[in-house]
């Protein structure tokens, strides 16, 4: 599986629909009645985004209409600010091709390495990668949200691009198991390439201290962190590039091994 194309954005909140007074009133109201048997208290406003308009911009900045998508696969992990529309399939509807489309969630970080194997084990002709993350939560939460609206989009399929040479994802794995693991696994997605280029995220490099030189992913930034930079290397100098992150609440460790051309 190649890596055709990647964008990424950051955007401006809150999500333009919350605009119409009406919808608005109908966000607060649900929100609040969701939360309420938990304890926790709405919050004053809404200023947060929809992964419909975020990834809307994504899709018409990264296919072209002469390049149809057999697969989407939406990514994330805090929800959006539009609970009643299912996003994935509001985005097939935009997406050249109407793609077959689903979303990936209640995994963490690992929601769009998850995606990615998806994507490689279903092989399309083309499909399409979004992880998202948006930074407002309208109600108390003892997990501080993403420092800002931000979303990449990876199109995969066949043919020219970056080659995904591995991609791997390990269940339960403790944090004191962490810097074993990771410095093997790495060890073996490097063996032959001392050049190349690692990105962590920074749950990983918290949980590894002794890490090796590489790019680390500022706070804040838990879904699209290593994608981010991913996409940038994408338009970089040609060799190898592993991102890897971890998950402290899931334990899920997730690395995958892209060779850019």
């Amino acid at each position: 599986m190649h890596l055709i194309r990647a964008e990424r954005g950051t955007f401006a909140g809150p999500a333009a629909f919350l605009a119409d007074e009406r919808r608005r009133a109908d966000v607060a109201a649900y929100l609040a009645d969701m939360v309420r048997p938990f304890g926790a208290r709405p919050g004053p406003e809404l200023s947060g985004h929809s992964y419909g308009e975020m990834a809307a911009a994504l899709v018409a900045a990264t296919v072209p209409e002469d390049e149809p998508v057999d697969l989407l696969v939406l990514a994330f992990a805090v929800h959006d600010m539009w609970p009643g529309r299912a996003t994935a399939t509001y985005l097939s509807h935009l997406c050249p091709g109407t793609p077959l489309s689903f979303a990936v969630c209640d995994q963490g970080t690992a929601a769009p390495f998850t995606a990615l194997r998806l994507i490689r084990d279903l092989k399309p002709r083309k499909g399409l990668l979004i992880a998202v993350e948006q930074a407002m939560l309208p109600y108390d939460s003892a997990v501080p949200p993403p420092v800002e609206h931000r979303g990449v989009a990876v199109l995969c399929g066949d043919g020219a691009g970056a080659r995904v040479t591995d991609l791997r994802q390990y269940p339960d794995v403790a944090p004191d198991s962490v810097p074993g693991q990771a410095s093997l696994r790495i060890a073996e997605l490097t063996a032959g390439h001392p050049g190349a280029r690692l990105v962590l995220g920074d749950a990983l490099a918290e949980a590894w201290p002794d890490h090796p030189d590489c790019v680390r992913v500022p706070a804040g930034r838990p879904t699209t962190g290593v994608w981010w930079h991913l996409a940038g290397a994408l338009r970089g100098p040609a060799g190898p590039v592993v991102v890897a992150d971890y998950d402290r609440d899931l334990r899920y460790l997730c690395l995958a091994a892209i060779e850019v051309r």
